[in-house]
């Protein structure tokens, strides 16, 4: 909560309006939306769905472009999660855009950036940096798509400018694409062995499941890396083309340069304990090496 009210201090001294308000009906967005030709969604993973009354209150308040909170991966159906995927009701909100809205004269763009590492914590897939050490689930060999919150900041600021061109379409933009076992090696500074777990896939589902029925907060980190495993973190996986072309002016950072951008303002803890868990032949050869092979469900 310091927090956030910090960061809303922020944006009052760039001279930004806030209101801020308790009341997430319709009723209270179209008050907040009055006179509002855009609107952009900035909220977090557990407010996807209130952007439906979002929505519904842009429409009473007469909004024209309605961005939602996306900025991140899109969602694809997974082959084995037995529960809902958290990032499902993205695809309502979606849905809710296209069929209810724009029918009635709401424009929307979807926006899908892949991760940022600059505004995740890295730890949450396995990329822990004060102690330059790691935890990879499966081989770590899928792309995966990135783009640090500077570039996504400039990206929708770059949109907004262009209504005519940008309204009812989907925008995928990447500043890089890389594999775990790439960003592994950034993490750990190229010193693998010790400072890698490696878990398998099965171990990390079960831990999932287990964790997920109690609605451990935990369970949303083994997801992340399940997701980039099963390589549903590559936001143009079913080889749908980037945007990156429309938007020439962007300096687009590579993902290890964001890594070792957040390594140069961490305080490196590296004492590693070494353990006397056997590295396989199969876990090697998987992984090229990376680490130690691990039943371990503190990830």
């Amino acid at each position: 909560h310091t927090d956030k009210q910090k960061r809303i201090a922020k944006l009052r001294e760039l001279g930004a309006e806030i209101v801020e308000y308790d009341d997430p009906a319709s009723e209270a967005f179209a008050a907040a939306f009055s006179d509002i030709h855009t609107v952009v969604s900035a909220v977090g993973l557990s407010g996807v769905t209130s952007q439906i009354a979002m929505i519904d209150g842009a429409l009473a308040a007469g909004v024209r472009w309605f961005i939602p909170s996306e900025y991140g991966v899109a969602h694809y159906t997974s082959t084995w999660m037995p529960f809902p995927s958290p990032l499902a009701p993205k695809t309502d909100v979606d849905r809710y855009l296209r069929d209810h809205a724009m029918p009635r004269g709401l424009a929307h763009t979807v926006i899908y950036t892949g991760m940022a590492l600059d505004y995740l914590d890295p730890a949450s897939i396995g990329l822990k940096l004060a102690s330059r050490s790691a935890t990879l689930v499966g081989r770590g060999g899928t792309p995966v798509s990135f783009t640090p919150a500077h570039n996504v900041v400039q990206l929708v600021c770059d949109i907004v400018q262009r209504p005519h061109e940008m309204m009812n379409r989907t925008i995928r933009f990447a500043s890089s694409t890389a594999k775990m076992r790439e960003l592994i090696k950034v993490a750990t500074n190229g010193e693998h062995g010790e400072r890698v777990k490696i878990v398998c896939v099965d171990e990390a589902k079960a831990k999932f499941c287990e964790l997920a029925k109690h609605q451990d907060p935990r369970a949303f980190q083994i997801y992340s890396r399940l997701l980039i495993e099963e390589g549903l973190g590559q936001i143009n996986r079913m080889n749908e083309p980037l945007d990156n072309a429309m938007f020439p002016d962007i300096d687009a950072e590579p993902v290890g340069r964001t890594l070792e951008r957040l390594m140069e303002h961490s305080e490196p803890n590296v004492q590693i304990n070494p353990t006397p868990a056997h590295r396989t032949a199969s876990a090697k050869s998987v992984t090229d090496g990376l680490g130690r092979r691990f039943r371990d469900f503190n990830m």
